[in-house]
């Protein structure tokens, strides 16, 4: 099954660039991102096996995407003077670059299976089910991963977290 790439752009376009911008916090990188997910799903148009609709494996892609980006951002951190300020939105808990630059370092802790799972989850508030769906495991899989990492986080916090209330 082959994905009708163009009707997908002008279709799903604002959908993806939005949550490029609540991951990124940034309006250019969620341009240039939005532009490499849907080169991605050109490339791999004809490997689509029709498991997940459309706008799921949208989503997976775009949030793939943003976490690489996010980790390609921490190992190799530019000097960004001329940038403008993050676009603040509203339907989200990533609304402060502080609440943001948290989340990335957390998220820096696990792995990306955990990182999409948490993601899904506490951002875009997603059940364990529903998370379980996007990314081909069991809810009690998503439910495991992410108390695992808590627990993990809880009794080994970084020095940067030990004042959480947990």
């Amino acid at each position: 099954m082959s994905l009708d790439v163009e009707n997908l752009y002008r279709r799903y376009g604002d959908m993806v660039l939005g949550r490029c911008r609540s991951l990124l916090g940034n309006d250019a990188e969620a341009q240039d991102a939005m532009q490499e997910v849907f080169l991605k799903v050109h490339r791999y148009q004809h490997s689509f096996r029709g498991e997940a609709s459309p706008t799921t494996y949208l989503f997976k892609v775009t949030t793939t995407t943003c976490l690489n980006r996010m980790r390609t951002r921490r190992r190799k951190p530019e000097e960004l003077y001329d940038e403008p300020p993050p676009i603040q939105v509203e339907d989200t808990m990533l609304t402060s670059s502080a609440t943001r630059d948290l989340l990335n370092q957390v998220l820096a802790l696990a792995d990306e299976g955990t990182q999409q799972a948490i993601l899904y989850h506490y951002v875009d508030g997603m059940t364990h089910r529903e998370v379980g769906e996007v990314l081909g495991v069991s809810a009690a899989a998503i439910r495991k991963r992410i108390a695992t990492f808590r627990n993990r986080l809880k009794d080994n916090p970084p020095p940067w977290l030990q004042e959480v209330d947990w």
